[in-house]
Order: C-alpha cells, then sequence, then structure tokens
C-alpha cells in the first residue's frame, strides 16, 4: 500500500472524529424512523453498544427483531426490560432471541440453517457484531482464523449468503454491514488474509481495519452478484468514532482518551443512527440501483451523518477485490457458484454445520 493512501486514510480518520459531531447536527437522535411494522430485521451482536439501540429502536418502531446473539440470557434479560418499559404504550415488541456465535462458523451455518427452516421472509439483516482487539497478540478462532478477520468478516459473508432464500422471499430487502471509516487505513494481501506467511508482521490494527475492508470489497462483489430480480441492496455503514463495548479490549490508555473527550465521539444512541437509516429509509434501494446501473466498482456506503460516501481508493481495486472475494468462499467452506445457486432456488452445501459436531 502506498504511504500516501495510508496517510489519506490516517486523516479521513482524526477528521471524521473531529468533526463527526457537526457533520451529524442535522440528524435527529434519536433518528425517527418510517412505519416499519411489515419488517423482519435480524440484528447480530444486539446486547450492547451500537446492536442493543438498533434492536430496540427497530422493536419499538413496530419490526419483528430477531436478536442474534452469543449470550442468550443476556438478550431474554433485556427484551424483558424493555417490554416492562414499553408497557402501556402499544403492543407488546415482536422481539426474539436466537443464538450464534461468529467465532464458531459451525454456529452460523446452524443459525441460517435454523431460520431457512422457517420458510418466511426476511426483509433485513444487519450485520453489526464485531471485536475490536487493538494492541492485543493475535488470537485464532477455533476455524484458525484470526479473529478480527472472522468475525468482522468472514461470518458476516457466510450469514449473508446463507440467509439469501429468506431474503429473496422479504424482497425487496437490505443487508447492512456496519462497517468503520478505519477501512481506509486497511491493505488487504488476498493470499495472507490470516497474517500466517509471515510476509507481514501481525498488529492487531491491521487486522481490524483489514477485516473492514475486506467487507467492503466482498459486498462490492456480491452486489454485482445479485440480479435486480433477486430485490436484495447492500449498504455498508460507518456508524463514527463511537464509544461502545466493542472497544472494551482497548488498552487503559485508549480507553482513558475516549473518556477525556466524551463531545466528539458519539454514544451508542447517535451510533446506530447509520444503521437505522441503512436498514429502513426507503430511498437507500434508489441510491443502491443507481451505483449498480453506473457500474460502479464498489458497493453503496453511508457515513456516519447518513449521506453517501466514497470507500477508500484500495476498495475501489476490483483485481483484489474479486481474489477477496473468491478466497473468502474457500474459508468459509462455499462453492463459487453459492450465490447463483441460491438464487435458483439450489441447495448450497458448506463445510460447516450440523455434520461437524
Amino acid at each position: 500500500m502506498g504511504w500516501i493512501e495510508w496517510f489519506r486514510g490516517w486523516f479521513q480518520l482524526i477528521y471524521e472524529m473531529l468533526f463527526q459531531r457537526i457533520m451529524a447536527s442535522h440528524l435527529q437522535n434519536p433518528m425517527p424512523l418510517p412505519p416499519i411494522n411489515d419488517l423482519t430485521c435480524i440484528v447480530t451482536g444486539s446486547t450492547s453498544g451500537i446492536g442493543l439501540e438498533i434492536a430496540r429502536q427497530l422493536a419499538q418502531s413496530g419490526a419483528h427483531v430477531i436478536m442474534a446473539v452469543r449470550k442468550p440470557k443476556v438478550a431474554q434479560d433485556l427484551i424483558q426490560k424493555w417490554q416492562n418499559e414499553w408497557s402501556g404504550m402499544g403492543l407488546p415488541l415482536n422481539i426474539e432471541v436466537m443464538e450464534v456465535d461468529l467465532l464458531s462458523l459451525d454456529s452460523v451455518v446452524r443459525f441460517a440453517e435454523e431460520w431457512n427452516a422457517r420458510s418466511g421472509p426476511l426483509h433485513v439483516l444487519i450485520n453489526n457484531a464485531g471485536i475490536f482487539s487493538i494492541g492485543e497478540p493475535q488470537k485464532f478462532s477455533k476455524d484458525g482464523y484470526e479473529e478480527h478477520l472472522q468475525v468482522n468478516h468472514l461470518a458476516p459473508a457466510l450469514l449473508s449468503i446463507l440467509l439469501l432464500p429468506s431474503l429473496i422471499r422479504g424482497s425487496p430487502s437490505r443487508i447492512v454491514n456496519v462497517n468503520s471509516i478505519m477501512h481506509h487505513i486497511g491493505f488487504v494481501d488476498p493470499e495472507d488474509m490470516n497474517f500466517t506467511s509471515g510476509k507481514k508482521k501481525y498488529r492487531s490494527m491491521m487486522g481490524y481495519c483489514n477485516s473492514k475492508l475486506a467487507q467492503v470489497m466482498f459486498s462490492s462483489v456480491l452486489t454485482k452478484r445479485l440480479p435486480a430480480e433477486a430485490g436484495i441492496n447492500i449498504v455498508c455503514v460507518s456508524p463514527g468514532i463511537v464509544h461502545t463495548n466493542v472497544a472494551r479490549d482497548l488498552s487503559k490508555f485508549v480507553q482513558a482518551a475516549y473518556h477525556l473527550i466524551p463531545y466528539f465521539i458519539f454514544n451508542a444512541q447517535e451510533g446506530s443512527r447509520s444503521t437505522l437509516f441503512a436498514a429502513t429509509d426507503p430511498q437507500v434501494p434508489e441510491y443502491c440501483e443507481m451505483l449498480k446501473a453506473d457500474e460502479w466498482p464498489v458497493c453503496a456506503f453511508l457515513s456516519q451523518d447518513c449521506r453517501p460516501a466514497n470507500p477508500s481508493e484500495e476498495a475501489h481495486n476490483i483485481q483484489t477485490a474479486y481474489e477477496v472475494w473468491e478466497k473468502t468462499l474457500e474459508m468459509i467452506g462455499l462453492p463459487s457458484d453459492s450465490v447463483e445457486r441460491l438464487i435458483e432456488g439450489e441447495e448450497v452445501k458448506c463445510r460447516y454445520g450440523a455434520e461437524q459436531e
């Protein structure tokens, strides 16, 4: 990666932190949502931070919300609390819990199979769950993948593809990927996405940034693979610089800095706005289709102020994006023609799943 692009990425990050509150000053907090009583939404990582706010606000606006979480008991306790607070304000919240652990691709496949077996529609998949373990040594999932890569990219990619049958039933539907401005600092080597070749020394910051860039690249190719008649739109969003539990693994020094500059950093409710906008605003499909029609090389991207934004220069590298696509499918155990077969209603076998137990 060129030094100019690297410095540009850091400039984007610092600029967003300093001016995000000004740029988003036109937004209401909480974000007012259009009528969504007919929407069914899956939200991963919805027991804390941005995901919690997204799930709560969608449910309070009438959507059927599925909290896809690693700790179901925590989610059930939250639902009870929300129902008590909502009592007397309208119909009970239509919200349920399903278990999924993104550090286990077997778990992701089982979740998708359980949901698809309902044969019901899915209107919005929000891939919100993520980890941000800056300053930590390299860690691997039980599947053998670097944890940032698996939780922030591989697991959401697998979930998005496996849920295509339900998203088609819910058409027009959306996949919303909670990304990050920090993808501007990333540079993905498709042959070393796991940082195991020794060509580059692993740094947790680069692991995180690369995982977010890989998500944008994968989303861009998936956008091209989905025919218009499928009615599925894909949007990546930046929530801004947000103080949430995702920063729980940061060094004490960095966490202290978060507390010292509260004016610049969004709280979870403010950070949820761009995702809620991407999931519910009626203009979003038109924006996505416009980019497709223009043969734009990257997927739709919304900034923290809910305005269209351009992903990083590296995200526009078409060759690398297709290499990331192919490598990702290989890593998550899906055949290269998975999308086309699922669109046609055929069954696709993944090497992960129940048979691996």
